[in-house]
């Protein structure tokens, strides 16, 4: 047990990336299992949903890779967490397409799946608005970059 009281316990932060992989692990169990998408569908479906499974991972990761020390950085974390975000609900849209094809698939085996990927969202859209820029800059440095951010964005 930890020492820490319940009501100060706060979610980890980085619990929507662990969240991420189980997803990930479930998704790859269900369109494995030929009771729920039969071999004759798994090229079509289950290929992609594993690799829209794969792609929240992905995005997560590319979000952890960017350091917000600058607003491109956490202009481009918030970026990669919101891909995320899109690919769970694509993930969702997938599941809802496979039991809209007729397959004779029991909805209840979704049910856990759906909850974790609810779950992530939250979690996702919860870290994608506390990015900050961090460090400490001073106020000059602050607009400096911003203006050569400009000039970037200009040159586009």
């Amino acid at each position: 047990m930890s020492g820490v009281y319940q009501r100060n316990r706060e979610v980890s932060e980085y619990k929507f990336f662990t969240q991420a992989i189980a997803i990930r692990v479930e998704v790859n169990k269900l369109m494995a299992s030929s009771s729920v998408v039969p071999k004759a569908y798994r090229l079509l479906n289950a290929v992609p949903t594993v690799e829209t499974a794969r792609g929240i991972v992905y995005n997560i990761n590319r979000a952890d890779c960017f350091y917000p020390n600058s607003s491109f950085n956490a202009l481009e974390r918030k970026r990669y967490l919101t891909l995320a975000i899109a690919d769970c609900e694509q993930l969702m849209l997938d599941m809802q397409c496979l039991m809209d094809i007729g397959l004779p698939v029991n909805a209840n085996r979704f049910e856990e799946l759906a909850a974790m990927v609810e779950e992530e969202i939250r979690l996702l859209k919860g870290a994608r608005k506390n990015v900050r820029v961090t460090g400490k800059k001073s106020t000059e440095e602050r607009i400096a970059e911003a203006e050569a951010e400009l000039e970037r964005l200009r040159s586009l």
